[in-house]
């Protein structure tokens, strides 16, 4: 293996795979280095095996993935989802980890899984090595950039960058952990929410404040979580559906021993819920846990104070940016889920995400390119969950399909920084800007 890259991807989850097939395409020499046995981050170890994206702003690397897996019969589109900003698109979790092996192994990039970031060495405010950590033991290997794409900021963190951790007190949205059920007549499950249609929500929501009570009375949940997920059926074909099972309240996603907790707590109430939905919820009787997701499913860590920090205004007023490199959904809406099952944390909650009002279908937000760039590393990008946005922005762009573009975005910015032999914060935005136009991604 070369010891010497261009550019190393720490992370692959949907936006260290596209950063790495978009420089790698480009003739970059790329290493993209992955913790697990496996590609697609929480989308496929985490078992959240539906992307999430916009339903007007999704282009690029991933929309190609995505796209060929639906002519396949591999995944399909929800075109009838309630929540019309989103949209939904399940997938079969094998065929997606061979799309993604073969898409980042085809443009050229060099991929190690089973190896852990356990630190950095720097020079004169550049990374020039990732300490690793594997089944031979510890190594380096050496770079001239660097795409941050870990989703808990680990690169950005070594190198004593500033970051923000949850909201004002440290407290951050609960992690899930997802479940495959089996056995599942949809069909009665389906006529059975046609029941809750009259009321003040969709009905999956009415059907949830209505039960959950009851369950946590009767001794089958131990939290009253007025905002459980609920199932998604994966395929028409077949009897299993993804369980997005209740929250993990108060949990502490940075250290080994809150993650252990979570995870145990998670795996437990994944079961729990099972039987919730065999009790009270038609078409479930005959339903079973087939298994858990092996990661938990986190939806917020650290996020890095960048050279800029979009922020909610932005969002809300739907800023345009000269230096934007993907569009994403704009008003005064966000998806950052409650910190604990306090009825108020969850009204707090369901106010945010139900903030509608002036929401324009055929209008976008931008991010701007400053957004990936830290402030004080020079040779180094962000993209993911991880980004320098603040809380109620990164409750909206977390989810996989903007993962994908700002991993895209990354991925070029790196190219054209080696192709000019200058940093990611000396390129020209414009080239970056054409680049991604010539992959489909809109940007300003």
């Amino acid at each position: 293996m070369k010891q010497q890259y261009d550019l190393i991807v720490a992370g692959g989850g949907m936006s260290g795979v596209a950063a790495a097939v978009a420089a790698g395409r480009k003739g970059l020499k790329v290493l993209l280095v992955e913790q697990s046995s496996m590609l697609g981050g929480l989308g496929t170890s985490g078992l959240m095996t539906m992307i999430m994206a916009s339903n007007y702003w999704f282009y690029g690397i991933g929309k190609e993935i995505i796209d060929g897996l639906i002519a396949e019969g591999k995944a399909r589109l929800i075109d009838d989802y309630p929540v019309k900003d989103y949209r939904r698109i399940p997938f079969d979790a094998e065929s997606m980890k061979l799309a993604l092996d073969e898409i980042v192994l085809k443009s050229g990039a060099e991929l190690m899984l089973y190896t852990k970031i356990i630190g950095v060495e720097q020079e004169n405010g550049c990374l020039t090595r990732l300490v690793l950590a594997g089944p031979t033991g510890n190594f380096s290997v050496e770079g001239k950039i660097f795409v941050d794409a870990t989703g808990d900021a680990m690169l950005a963190f070594y190198a004593g960058e500033p970051i923000e951790l949850g909201d004002e007190s440290g407290n951050t949205q609960a992690p899930t952990m997802t479940a495959y059920y089996a056995g599942v007549d949809f069909e009665r499950y389906e006529e059975f929410l046609k029941t809750y249609e009259d009321g003040p929500a969709i009905p999956k929501v009415n059907m949830i404040h209505d039960l959950i009570p009851k369950a946590v009375e009767d001794g089958v949940v131990s939290v009253e979580d007025l905002h459980h997920p609920g199932i998604f059926r994966i395929s028409p074909c077949f009897n299993v559906g993804v369980m997005n099972a209740g929250h993990v309240y108060g949990a502490d996603c940075l250290s080994p021993e809150g993650l252990t907790d979570a995870t145990v707590k998670g795996r437990r109430m994944a079961a729990e819920y099972l039987n919730f939905y065999r009790k009270y919820i038609p078409g479930f009787e005959k339903a079973y846990l087939t298994n858990t997701g092996s990661y938990l499913g986190l939806r917020e860590t650290r996020r890095v104070v960048g050279k800029y920090v979009t922020t909610f205004e932005d969002k809300s007023t739907y800023r345009k940016f000269d230096d934007a490199i993907m569009r994403f959904d704009g008003g005064a809406v966000s998806d950052v889920h409650a910190s604990s099952p306090d009825k108020k944390a969850y009204q707090n909650y369901y106010n945010l995400f139900s903030q509608r009002e002036g929401l324009r279908e055929d209008d976008y937000a931008t991010l701007p390119y400053r957004s990936l760039l830290p402030q004080n590393t020079k040779n180094l990008l962000i993209a993911g969950r991880c980004v320098s946005a603040d809380r109620k922005v990164q409750g909206q762009i977390r989810i996989m399909g903007y993962c994908f573009m700002m991993g895209e975005a990354a991925g070029l910015a790196a190219a054209l920084a080696i192709a000019e032999n200058k940093l990611p914060g000396e390129i020209n935005v414009s080239k970056l800007q054409v680049e991604l136009k010539r992959n489909g991604v809109e940007t300003r």
